[in-house]
């Protein structure tokens, strides 16, 4: 009963991050440890049917229990409170470096591992720079649109999967995201289920590469990884806390705002520290 429900509560908490800018599923999945075995349980799949079934099903309710409920809320208060909550996820994200450099496996540091870190966090940062509006795969009619909706779910399964990869900037950048919304809330059944089709089938291509990955090189791998983690948090910098610094900024207000960012860091650290501690357990 313990393990189905830290299971359902690390899918809560990712699907409910995931609405956050800069902080992707695979993110706070490696943070919170369940990253190799979702990894597997998919890769693996027909090698244990039932049980990889059992557990991709604990995990997609507690994902779609965050998404329906607690994404909404975190949504508002970055919009209402951008700095403390930024800080709070910045935290969260620092906190799980720790457990990621020990999966490194690295006793000292070598200049390899500093090469494969600043390409992991080179390639996300330059992602997170991409143009947003210069495609546009959303247009179109006939064959050639559904055509574009499958590339486009394959393209949101790495982001999905690819830790450090924002999957609503992805969107943004494809000109997808203001009519996938439309198609949700017209519930386009048609629309949303050539995407989701197409994302499992990208969510299955992918998954295999990276476990052998992890498996073959985990001291490269999880140096990258790191990269790709660190890398993400210029997109809660540029998106949420630069531009809800005021013009006219007083030191009252940089005084009052430091102090409570602080201290929402803090909590952030310490909540996935926590979480890790006793995942590990």
């Amino acid at each position: 009963m313990k393990s189905n429900l830290l299971i359902m509560l690390k899918g809560f908490i990712i699907g409910s991050s995931m609405s956050v800018p800069g902080v992707s599923g695979g993110t706070m999945a490696i943070l919170l440890g369940i990253y190799d075995k979702l990894i597997s349980s998919i890769s693996n799949f027909l090698k244990d049917i039932k049980g990889n079934i059992l557990f991709l099903m604990k995990f997609c309710i507690g994902s779609f229990v965050g998404i329906g409920s607690l994404a909404f809320v975190i949504k508002w208060l970055l919009e209402e409170f951008p700095l403390p909550v930024s800080f709070f996820f910045l935290g969260a994200v620092i906190g799980g470096i720790p457990a990621l450099y020990k999966k490194t496996k690295e006793s000292s540091l070598r200049i390899s591992s500093v090469i494969y870190f600043l390409i992991g966090l080179i390639l996300v940062i330059s992602i997170g720079f991409l143009p947003v509006g210069n495609f546009d795969v959303s247009s179109g009619t006939g064959v050639t649109h559904f055509l574009m909706l499958l590339v486009t779910g394959i393209i949101i399964a790495l982001a999905l999967v690819l830790p450090g990869i924002s999957t609503s900037h992805m969107l943004l950048v494809l000109g997808m995201y203001d009519t996938m919304l439309i198609a949700i809330t017209k519930f386009d059944v048609v629309y949303i289920g050539i995407l989701g089709i197409s994302t499992v089938i990208g969510i299955f291509l992918i998954t295999k590469p990276i476990e052998w990955t992890l498996n073959k090189f985990p001291h490269q791998t999880y140096c990258m990884i790191i990269g790709f983690v660190l890398g993400s948090t210029s997109e809660i910098f540029r998106d949420k806390i630069i531009p809800a610094i005021p013009a006219d900024a007083n030191i009252r207000w940089w005084i009052s705002s430091i102090l409570i960012s602080i201290v929402t860091f803090v909590l952030g650290y310490y909540a996935i520290m926590s979480l890790s501690r006793f995942s590990n357990e």
